[in-house]
């Protein structure tokens, strides 16, 4: 299943790999394997760990079980340049067409508990903006990653 779906065109975009603090993360058989759409932060040995509400973070963008993630232990994220997208891992509460959007953490996709998405903004980094809400797409969030 397709998590994250990218509007924009993917060649501007700089994407990086980064090793992931938790290999099993990348395991798809674990219980709460990473999934593409899942944002995440860097730790201060610059590793991936999963994001928490209002942070700095950037979209995983690996699909689950990819075969390269779990060999190597490293996951491409979206790193720079500002891109649309639309996702499945978000939380629906106070969403807004054109609505500011941040981190959250601990939102439940696919019944599994734990994941981290975007939301509506409270505090902190300002992820982006709500260009397309759920109901008019789908059931899929449309948002404009505007970090850089």
């Amino acid at each position: 299943m397709i998590h994250l779906e990218l509007v924009s065109d993917l060649q501007a975009i700089i994407r990086r790999d980064f090793p992931l603090n938790d290999k099993t993360l990348a395991n798809p058989l674990s219980a709460n394997p990473l999934i593409d759409g899942e944002f995440m932060n860097l730790n201060s040995s610059y590793q991936l760990v999963r994001g928490v509400d209002g942070s700095l973070g950037w979209a995983a963008f690996a699909e689950r079980g990819r075969f390269d993630v779990q060999a190597l232990g490293k996951v491409t994220v979206l790193y720079l340049m500002s891109y649309e997208a639309d996702t499945k891992v978000y939380a629906s509460a106070g969403l807004t067409l054109g609505g500011k959007l941040q981190i959250k953490a601990g939102l439940t996709i696919d019944g599994v508990a734990g994941r981290v998405g975007v939301g509506n903004y409270a505090s902190g980094e300002i992820l982006g903006y709500v260009t397309r809400l759920p109901a008019d797409n789908g059931n899929k969030l449309r948002f404009i990653q505007t970090l850089y």
